[in-house]
């Protein structure tokens, strides 16, 4: 008996790395894929069908955070679900996604009305498909997920994103205009399903049940609402860009969050997943908890930060360089939004250790006061044009997160010379490196390509900022030996390669 549990628990401690291994890929391979075929495409499409399409994909996001992930959440995280309670789920979300399509096909005259583009109302109708198939595919997303299959997952999500944006490329080269990137979103998705049901080898039944609707009633409304502030602060930036700005500023506003969230989705979302088992074995250790709290954000910082600061400096030329020049107008932003996501990978791994000591309202009250302020800015400083957009969203980031950091500093027990102290290095590094580009920017001679100019900018961040980070390290060592080790480690990988 003692062997077969032994035997049970290493398949699950199998099951469970496999996991989270094919999770990371697939969150990573969809980043760079997508972001990939956002740079072909941004050399043949103009801003303007970008926001046409942003516009109607924040439809689909609403209907998924608030609708699809409310019915079937409750049913991934409950006991032991069977394949009728799957069925039920299927039932529920193919409802609700036919009664959404319907409404979001009819009702785009009136929305392209209120935005004032007639061109948005072919788009919005062309996106309602991908409404239909999301919710029919909640269900087996659900089972999959629940069942711990994840390589099913990211297979099903690599090949739908590729296949769809090789669609995409293919009508926008043929003049297509906004409609191929509808054709790649509705590619994608119905691909999507289709793999999805496939690999599943799983085939719902059509489950009404009274019973099912009152127990699940209050979780279904629980996730709906925390979805419903989900989106808004992550989407409400692009919505109030929508509404106040029209499609052109639209498109502008999504390039520039898509190249700097990129890094807060590929390193600082990783950091986070490592920071929950860290903080779960630290348990009520306030000790613990404080030293992996400052390694953990160290570290990302110490990945973030020069990404980041590097964006910010060299906008323009990497804009013109990967985009093109018609989308130079968007190198502000980038420059705005980068200190936004900067702050943004703090202040999330800050909600991750409130959840941890038990304090789930204190993220909650947060987000809410962020999104009311970045809201009161925005309407107030819309006048002045997307950049003073930009920077409402900023400030309202910028004014959050003293509040956050002074409350978790009290919670842990922390003060100002220990978190400078673990985050000197790179802070010291990050200014340095600014410095370092700034100045190398005004030294070049003029007419220099855009190519040429980043590939300089690469070469000096590469080595001006490892420099100042492991200087600073070996400054402070008496102090936090932490980084001074780090710097022995790297220095020792190095010998034995």
């Amino acid at each position: 008996m003692l062997i077969w549990n032994g035997s049970v628990m290493n398949q699950k401690t199998s099951g469970l790395a496999s996991g989270s291994i094919w999770s990371i890929v697939d969150n990573l391979a969809q980043q760079i894929i997508s972001f990939v075929i956002f740079a072909v495409l941004a050399r043949f499409l103009a801003p303007d069908a970008f926001g046409l399409l942003t516009v109607a994909h924040l439809f689909i996001l609403f209907t998924r955070l608030v609708v699809f992930d409310a019915i079937a959440m409750p049913v991934i995280r409950g006991g032991t679900p069977d394949d009728r309670l799957y069925s039920w789920v299927f039932t529920c979300c193919a409802a609700a996604a036919l009664l959404l399509t319907v409404l979001m096909f009819f009702s785009a005259g009136v929305v392209s009305s209120m935005y004032r583009a007639p061109e948005l109302k072919p788009v919005l109708q062309g996106m309602s498909l991908s409404v239909l198939f999301f919710g029919l595919m909640r269900a087996y997303e659900a089972r999959l997920v629940r069942n711990m299959m994840f390589r099913q997952l990211a297979i099903r999500s690599i090949g739908s994103v590729l296949t769809g944006g090789v669609a995409g490329i293919a009508l926008a080269a043929s003049g297509w205009g906004a409609m191929s990137l509808v054709v790649q979103q509705v590619t994608g998705s119905g691909l999507a399903l289709a793999l999805i049901a496939l690999q599943s080898r799983w085939l719902p039944r059509i489950v009404f049940d009274r019973a099912l609707n009152s127990k699940y009633w209050n979780d279904i409304r629980q996730v709906g609402l925390t979805g419903v502030l989900s989106f808004a602060n992550t989407n409400g930036d692009s919505l109030l860009v929508s509404i106040f700005l029209g499609p052109y500023a639209t498109g502008l506003y999504n390039l520039a969050k898509r190249v700097t969230s990129s890094v807060y989705m590929v390193i600082a979302s990783s950091m986070q997943k490592v920071a929950l088992p860290v903080f779960s074995d630290a348990g009520a250790d306030l000790s613990a908890l404080s030293r992996g709290y400052l390694k953990i954000v160290g570290i990302t910082l110490f990945c973030v930060a020069p990404l980041l600061c590097f964006q910010a400096v060299l906008a323009e030329p990497l804009v013109a360089a990967v985009f093109g020049d018609q989308w130079l107008p968007a190198a502000p932003i980038v420059g705005v939004l980068a200190l936004l996501y900067l702050l943004s990978s703090i202040v999330h791994l800050n909600d991750y250790l409130f959840f941890s000591l038990g304090r789930n309202r204190v993220p909650v009250l947060l987000g809410i006061a962020q999104l009311t302020l970045a809201t009161i800015l925005a309407v107030s400083f819309y006048r002045f044009g997307l950049f003073g957009m930009s920077l409402s969203f900023c400030c309202a980031y910028l004014l959050v997160f003293p509040v956050s950091q002074i409350l978790l500093n009290r919670a842990l027990g922390l003060n100002a010379r220990a978190m400078w102290y673990a985050l000197a290095p790179p802070l010291v590094g990050s200014i340095i490196l600014v410095l370092g580009l700034l100045l190398y920017l005004s030294l070049i001679p003029p007419g220099l390509g855009n190519v040429i100019l980043v590939a300089g900018g690469v070469l000096i961040a590469c080595f001006l900022y490892p420099f100042m980070v492991a200087v600073t390290g070996w400054q402070i060592r008496t102090v936090n030996a932490s980084w001074h080790g780090l710097l022995l480690s790297a220095m020792r990988l190095g010998r034995m390669r």
